[in-house]
């Protein structure tokens, strides 16, 4: 399994340090490239909680409503359910780490996947992928919802991963980008 992904959407190169499997499901921890105008979209997560760390320049992290500044050596961890997403404002390249705490494989593989499609040209501009089906599933994965007013969609989202699942999509995508 490579160990090193990078998603050309989202202008970001993620190195899986600790997996979830190796830490016994303790934790997840990737160092993660972030280039200039790079970030996510606003989500939360249920299962488990998220700290970052800037290693080197300055990372934007968008929490509950506020955005947060972190400078090389500082940390903010996202307490389960807090709608977020992180960001570079600047022309230079962010390090970073991030923890899974505790540890957890489907976002490891949500993440594997999602830049899998980015790479493979089946996401759209945004990095969502091209097929509402494979976005709903991915979520669920990944233990990832919509935050905001996109939150109302998850209800849909959930019965579309469901019906992703039955058909086998989720077996067919970890075996393309997860091995």
């Amino acid at each position: 399994m490579e160990r090193t992904i990078s998603n050309p959407i989202f202008k970001d190169t993620v190195t899986f340090i600790t997996t979830s499997a190796e830490s016994n499901g303790k934790y997840s921890e990737m160092e993660t490239w972030l280039y200039s105008k790079g970030g996510n979209p606003m989500h939360t997560h249920s299962e488990f909680v998220e700290t970052f760390t800037a290693l080197e320049g300055n990372l934007g992290i968008m929490l509950n409503g506020k955005k947060i500044m972190l400078s090389p050596g500082e940390s903010v961890s996202i307490q389960k359910g807090e709608p977020h997403h992180f960001f570079n404002d600047s022309d230079k390249p962010v390090l970073f780490r991030c923890v899974f705490t505790p540890g957890h494989t489907g976002a490891e593989n949500m993440l594997r996947i999602i830049y899998g499609l980015a790479r493979d040209g089946q996401s759209n501009r945004a990095g969502v992928p091209k097929s509402l089906m494979t976005l709903a599933l991915v979520g669920e994965i990944g233990n990832s919802a919509l935050a905001g007013i996109m939150r109302l969609l998850n209800p849909l989202l959930r019965v579309l991963a469901a019906r992703a699942r039955k058909k086998g999509l989720e077996q067919i995508l970890i075996q393309k980008y997860c091995r």
